[in-house]
């Protein structure tokens, strides 16, 4: 028998629980985790990728920095080179018919020769000092030669300087059997460029007149004149 005020429910009839509206599901916390480690591994790969590429912009920077270097040294060389003093020069013996004269008769006698020092480059030549020695002669050896070391001097563009001197022959050895004389000039001439850099001409003439030894000391014979 049932009592009064029990409501009974059905045995096969499920209770339904109101639904609450307006609610969203809050995520999970495995989702969360996840999403947090593929970001940080986006940012370890962008930054693994960025480290990677720092050893070829280094040695990229390096080329570019040498290819640099090279180009502006080049450009300096050819710059110097296009520009700076350059010394040439010319000798000439300017009494040659009395050495002539003197050795056909076995005479001692002055030789008078003078030196043209020109500047052929663009800039100009600074402290040119000749330092040129005269050959001695087998048979005659120079006397109180006149000495161009002391006549420092600069050269502008294009600029000459005739230089002259004198040398006394003297007779004193027969190693000839045959009048002969042979004489001549080595040395160098220095002088420094408007860039500061030092420059040196090499002086050798030879002059040979007819009758002399044979062989030279310049390699090959510069002047050559004949003994009447």
């Amino acid at each position: 028998m049932s009592q009064m005020g029990s409501p009974t429910t059905p045995g096969n009839v499920t209770p339904t629980v109101p639904a609450v509206l307006g609610r969203e599901t809050a995520p999970r916390t495995g989702d969360a985790g996840l999403d947090s480690g593929l970001q940080k591994t986006s940012v370890g790969n962008r930054a693994l990728r960025h480290l990677r590429s720092w050893p070829w912009a280094v040695l990229i920077s390096a080329i570019a920095l040498a290819v640099s270097i090279y180009s502006t040294r080049t450009a300096t060389v050819g710059m110097k080179a296009a520009q700076r003093a350059y010394i040439t020069y010319q000798v000439a013996v300017t009494n040659a018919e009395t050495v002539i004269e003197s050795v056909s008769k076995d005479k001692d006698f002055f030789m008078t020769y003078q030196v043209i020092v020109t500047n052929v480059g663009n800039t100009p030549a600074e402290s040119i000092t000749p330092r040129i020695n005269v050959v001695p002669d087998p048979d005659r050896p120079p006397l109180m030669i006149t000495s161009f070391e002391s006549n420092q001097f600069d050269l502008g563009p294009k600029e000459s300087r005739l230089l002259t001197g004198q040398a006394l022959f003297k007779h004193l050895r027969h190693i000839r059997k045959a009048p002969g004389f042979s004489t001549g000039f080595t040395g160098r001439i220095e002088y420094k460029d408007v860039f500061g850099d030092p420059g040196i001409k090499p002086v050798c003439y030879q002059l040979v007149f007819e009758n002399a030894l044979n062989g030279g000391f310049c390699g090959s014979v510069i002047q050559q004149l004949q003994i009447k």
